[in-house]
């Protein structure tokens, strides 16, 4: 397998998830100081994302969501009204060198409690990702290529049109051990959650 793709200068629209990350911080009636502490960022660092100057990791923005106990895509809803997503419409996360790529399919409302993606990943890559909150359960559906999927040490090889369901909140990661772009749907559902204790998921 190559080498892992670093978790660092992922692209991500900013301003408005700067928007929406206020506006949920203010929600929740938490501070700055409390968020920061809660999601294990600096002050620093949320004020420059609240502005639009940051461009944070993945894991940044996992650990702000869980933090929020919100799905990752509600950071950047901004209403409960019905929408068609056009899939241009949608901002990718993309790794460095362009070798990974995730992609909120639709922005799911703070009150859900899945988010759906669709990830590519080039041949002969490999994504490493970190744990998520924990009781959070992950559906890998391939669509495109060949994908191995290992959880926690376990190899699991899907085939186009196979479904992975697997505990998220343990290392996992993807490699695409075939010779074209492995397609593949995430759906990422979060343990539910008492709402006063929703900060600290």
């Amino acid at each position: 397998m190559s080498t892992p793709l670093p978790d660092h200068g992922f692209k991500i629209a900013g301003q408005r998830f700067g928007q929406r990350l206020r506006q949920l911080r203010q929600i929740n009636k938490l501070s700055l100081s409390a968020l920061a502490q809660s999601a294990d960022v600096t002050k620093l660092t949320l004020g420059k994302i609240e502005r639009g100057e940051g461009n944070p990791t993945l894991s940044v923005i996992w650990k702000i969501a869980n933090a929020l106990g919100v799905p990752f895509s509600s950071l950047l809803n901004q209403d409960m009204q019905p929408q068609l997503t056009r899939f241009n419409d949608q901002a990718d996360v993309t790794s460095p060198d362009g070798q990974f790529v995730a992609h909120a399919m639709t922005e799911m409302p703070e009150q859900c409690s899945f988010d759906v993606q669709i990830a590519r990943i080039q041949p002969g890559n490999h994504y490493v990702s970190q744990a998520h909150a924990e009781g959070v359960i992950e559906i890998v559906s391939l669509m495109q290529g060949q994908l191995i999927v290992e959880v926690q040490g376990e190899h699991f090889s899907l085939a186009t049109m196979d479904c992975l369901r697997f505990c998220a909140d343990r290392p996992h990661s993807y490699f695409n051990c075939g010779e074209v772009e492995a397609v593949f749907h995430c759906i990422i559902a979060y343990r539910q959650i008492a709402s006063d204790k929703a900060h600290t998921y």
